[in-house]
């Protein structure tokens, strides 16, 4: 995106923003999602954007001969949804980060634990891990090495500060059982052998629970989209016979062209989109 449009949205809305709790709390949730930038910026740019979208769609609709609906509260609704779904994609992008780390974590657990029964010390064991293919888990372990190694923070300091920003909570509370440790000492390898068998346990029940939301989702698809078509095209030929073929501004054969070619595929790529967004993580190997 150009600087010069980011500096714009900045000088409008980013001095209302700076500071504020809303701009920490959006901060935490960039670095959550890995994306390198402030959240007053980020917040800034969002918003403006949705609102310029929302003023073309509703001139747009001020300047057309056919009033399909309000172009106030079309304007409105735009701004909503563009603001909405851009908060979607970046809350789906956490999520599928913490499915990542969660999918490799109790692999990269069990090999920790081998380790620690060599009398590995934390840090070597973080060099070590982060250096092996354990997916997101060695990622969120090389922020460590980087801190200490690069930007010559304490050991316990930089686990702390990733701990904080993962969005795992299961490697959270490894992160910071491993931190206890390295400072007061402790079985690492009892404790690790314990942590696997909870998450195994975890994983177990969060396939069950995804093959119970896609079960929903196939009833839903039938509920709404297969048998949302057959009432469709009753109700609209009920109403056109009602209103002597007319369906609002529309020609009943006019809706019905919309209907199959505009509404119908929409709903399918909707449906489509929210399934790849939300259990792709799933079925991915890393």
């Amino acid at each position: 995106m150009n600087n010069s449009y980011k500096k714009l949205c900045y000088r409008l809305l980013g001095k209302y923003i700076e500071g504020s709790s809303l701009e920490n709390e959006f901060s935490l949730t960039l670095r959550q999602a890995e994306i390198n930038s402030r959240g007053s910026m980020f917040l800034s740019v969002l918003l403006v954007s949705s609102l310029l979208i929302g003023l073309v769609i509703g001139i747009i609709l001020y300047l057309l001969p056919i009033k399909i609906m309000n172009p106030i509260s079309a304007a409105f609704l735009v701004f909503a949804a563009s603001s909405g779904v851009s908060y979607f994609q970046l809350t789906s992008k956490i999520q599928n980060r913490r499915l990542d780390i969660d999918r490799h974590l109790p692999f990269a657990i069990s090999h920790m634990s081998i380790l620690a029964s060599t009398g590995t010390t934390p840090m070597n064991l973080i060099h070590l891990l982060a250096s092996s293919d354990h997916g997101a888990v060695s990622g969120e372990l090389k922020k460590i090495i980087y801190s200490v190694d690069i930007l010559g923070k304490d050991f316990i300091a930089a686990t702390i500060d990733v701990a904080r920003i993962t969005p795992s909570p299961h490697m959270r509370s490894m992160l910071i059982e491993l931190t206890r440790m390295a400072h007061t000492g402790g079985s690492m390898e009892s404790y690790l052998h314990g942590r696997l068998d909870q998450l195994l346990i975890i994983k177990r029940e969060m396939q069950q629970e995804l093959n119970q939301s896609l079960g929903l989702f196939s009833e839903m698809y039938i509920t709404f989209i297969s048998t949302g078509v057959i009432m469709a095209v009753l109700g609209v030929t009920v109403g056109s016979i009602l209103m002597g073929g007319q369906i609002g501004p529309f020609k009943s054969s006019e809706f019905f062209d919309i209907f199959i070619y505009f509404i119908m595929p929409g709903a399918n790529v909707i449906f489509f989109v929210m399934l790849m967004v939300m259990y792709s993580p799933y079925g991915e190997d890393k």
